[in-house]
């Protein structure tokens, strides 16, 4: 089986990938049509411990600069005998999220307490408002986890790779103004917040969230 780490519209460069992904296997890029698949072979669908994690992601990490590439969670495989049909009926989502995600790029910004207990909810809410607010990005996303008295908010923006420096810029004034609370820009990210869903291959939207930066 292919294990998918994502869908790209040209080959990688030379040298940009790892060596190795998920259980050690080769990163293949496979040319199939207009579009290229990113994959690792595997015997059965890898198990989502650390080590495989984290080889996923170090591969998508690679291949979504300069761009523009589609990233899949963790765990999507299919059959090499199928590999072809798959991406056939997918082609026309795929190529319009590239397309909109060409020239851009995802960056996180997370607002959490500076003390641990210190997490109120509302204050957090309200200085990633101003985030949101202050950045003059139009496409945007947000994840609170934690309980109350450790929440934490994660905000997703995607940004045209040219203006991130003007992006950092514009956040900067309000987490200088912040007290008690870090806002900790990250990134460029592959753009997993924005990617619509493959269905029948992808988590349901209740499981795609903002993974924390810190």
């Amino acid at each position: 089986m292919h294990h998918l780490y994502g869908i790209m519209e040209r080959p990688p460069q030379p040298g940009r990938l790892p060596s190795a992904g998920v259980d050690g296997g080769c990163v293949l890029a496979r040319r199939i049509g207009s579009l290229t698949v990113l994959s690792s072979l595997v015997h059965s669908s890898p198990r989502p411990v650390r080590f495989a994690l984290t080889r996923h992601l170090e591969v998508q990490a690679a291949a979504a600069v300069p761009g523009p590439f589609f990233p899949l969670p963790f765990g999507v495989t299919v059959p090499t005998d199928m590999l072809e049909q798959w991406l056939a009926v997918r082609a026309g989502t795929l190529r319009a999220a590239l397309r909109m995600l060409k020239g851009r790029a995802e960056m996180r910004v997370s607002v959490v307490p500076l003390h641990v207990g210190d997490g109120n909810r509302a204050r957090l809410c309200a200085i990633a408002d101003h985030v949101a607010e202050a950045s003059g990005v139009s496409s945007w996303r947000s994840r609170t986890a934690g309980t109350r008295a450790n929440a934490a908010i994660t905000l997703a923006f995607l940004v045209r790779a040219a203006e991130v420096p003007a992006f950092l810029t514009r956040i900067a004034p309000v987490a200088a103004r912040a007290v008690d609370v870090a806002v900790v820009p990250s990134g460029p990210w592959p753009a997993t917040t924005f990617v619509p869903p493959l269905e029948g291959f992808l988590a349901s939207p209740e499981e795609r969230v903002i993974p924390h930066a810190v």
